[in-house]
This record gives C-alpha cells, structure tokens and sequence, in this order.
C-alpha cells in the first residue's frame, strides 16, 4: 500500500522545519546557558567593572569633551560605553563559529555533526542567531547599567539608524567569522587568530577612542576596517540621532563590505568543508 507522504506534499512547510530546527538549538543553548547561574553573575559582574572602569577613567580628566568627540556630542565615557557594548557582536561574529567548530573537533562529534540530517546552512544559522541573540543581552546589559547605574542618556536614539548600522555590521563580521572558522578547519589553528583580529580591529576601528587621534598613516588603515564605519555610525545614531539620510557614508562602506564578505565567507566555508572531508581530517588531531 503506498503511503501518503503529507510533508513532501507540501514542500513550503519543509524551509519552515528548518527554521523550526534553528529554533530549537537557541533554546537547547538559551537552556544551557540559564542552567549556570554563577555564570551569568559574573558576567553582568564583568559588564560592571568594565564600565565602572571607564566611568572612573573619566572622571580622572573631569568628562571633558574634547575636539575629537565633538562630532558625537559627548564625553569620553558614554562613547566608550557603546564601543564596549557593540564590541560584544565583534568577538562573538569573529570567535564563536570558530569556538564551537574547535569544541567539536576536539570532543570528536564534528563529522558526526556536519553527517547527521540537518542541512549545514541550518547549523551555521543557528550558530549565528545564538551568537547575536546572546550579544545583544549583553549589549542590554551594557546599556541599562550605563542608563540606570551611571546616568548616560540614551534619549536621542534614532532607532531606524541604529538598526541600519548594526544590521549590516553584524552581518559583515559574521561573514569575516566564517572565513575564520574555515581557516580553523583546514589548518586546526583559528582562535589565536580571531583574538588577534579583534585586539587589531578594536584598536583600529575607534572602539576605545575616535580614530582622529590615531597618527595620520594610521587612520589611513583604519579607513578600511568595517569596524571604523559601525563604531562612528551607532555613535552618531545613538548620541546625535542622526537620521539614515545623513548616514550615507557609514553604511555605503558597510553595504560594500557585506557584498564582498558574504560571497567570500560562504566560497571560504565550502572550499574548506570540501578539503577537510577529502583528507579526512575534521578531527582534531
């Protein structure tokens, strides 16, 4: 007797079990997370000594604005706060496709991983989605500490540029992400590597400062890290609320990074995947 195949019959439900599979694994991980209680203590605990850090900082030198902070509108503590906070979505998009591809390499579960049905598009995602969905809390936690506990004004949000700007942003560095955990998969080393991106891009892209301090030869550098143009946008959006209109710039360059580093991630993620199943070699030796 032949049997009726009800999911086959209706082939727009299948991308729908595929999200559904994405969803899954953020509360499988949402789960895990929320079942290491101290865990979250101490990074809301690491979240305040970071910004307590630069509110003291601050007041060293009398929350002084000076000229290279003018264009923002504000001292150097509330600047520093959103480099810190967006900083979050940075070192997830860099380390945690790399961290969980290196996990699993060395539990041994990466070919039993990337051989069990779901799609690897569906796997990547939902790395991806966690990854953001975890940094935007601790980007919340960022801002509400900063808001409540040490009185920085958040009142002239732009809301449509700020989700301009860290849209493309978040999706420019997970690109860059997955061309790092590629290169973790064929040469077993990528982690020292992303730590060294973020520690360089940080200092390069006006994270802790406006890059108008850096030397002349170096701004030239950090005119072409993606970072440079998210980090002066959000400030813009956030502190200014400076309208998508008067962003242009900002998120020209970062539309342009998207559509170079998407392709090149996916064409990276492929090439990699094909070697490592070629040679044999997802374990991690």
């Amino acid at each position: 007797m032949r049997t009726f195949d009800y999911q086959a019959s209706l082939p727009f439900l299948s991308p729908l079990g595929e999200f559904q599979k994405v969803l899954a694994y953020i509360k499988k991980e949402f789960l895990i997370e929320m079942s290491y209680k101290f865990a979250m203590m101490f990074s809301l605990l690491g979240i305040f000594t970071t910004i307590a850090t630069y509110f003291f900082i601050d007041r060293l030198f009398g929350n002084q604005m000076t000229s290279d902070l003018a264009p923002f509108a504000t001292s150097y503590f509330p600047y520093v706060l959103v480099g810190n906070a967006f900083f979050a979505y940075v070192g997830l998009a860099l380390g945690g496709l790399s961290g969980r591809i290196e996990s699993e390499q060395s539990l041994g579960t990466l070919e039993v991983l990337f051989g069990s049905p779901t799609k690897l598009w569906v796997l990547m995602l939902a790395i991806v989605a966690w990854n953001t969905i975890y940094a935007s809390a601790e980007v919340l936690g960022f801002f509400i500490l900063g808001g409540i506990g040490f009185g920085v004004d958040f009142s002239h949000i732009n809301w449509l540029s700020l989700g301009s700007i860290l849209g493309l942003a978040i999706i420019a560095f997970n690109s860059i992400g997955l061309i790092e955990a590629a290169w973790l998969l064929v040469f077993k080393r990528g982690l020292a590597v992303a730590w060294a991106i973020n520690g360089l891009g940080a200092l390069l892209g006006g994270v802790f400062f406006p890059v108008t301090v850096l030397p002349a030869w170096l701004q030239t550098i950090a005119a072409w890290n993606p970072i440079t143009y998210a980090i002066r946008g959000l400030q813009l959006a956030i502190y200014q609320g400076t309208p998508i209109t008067q962003l242009t710039l900002e998120l020209f360059v970062l539309g342009a990074f998207c559509l170079v580093l998407v392709p090149l991630g996916l064409c990276s993620w492929n090439w990699a995947l094909r070697r490592a199943k070629d040679e044999g070699s997802l374990l991690l030796h």
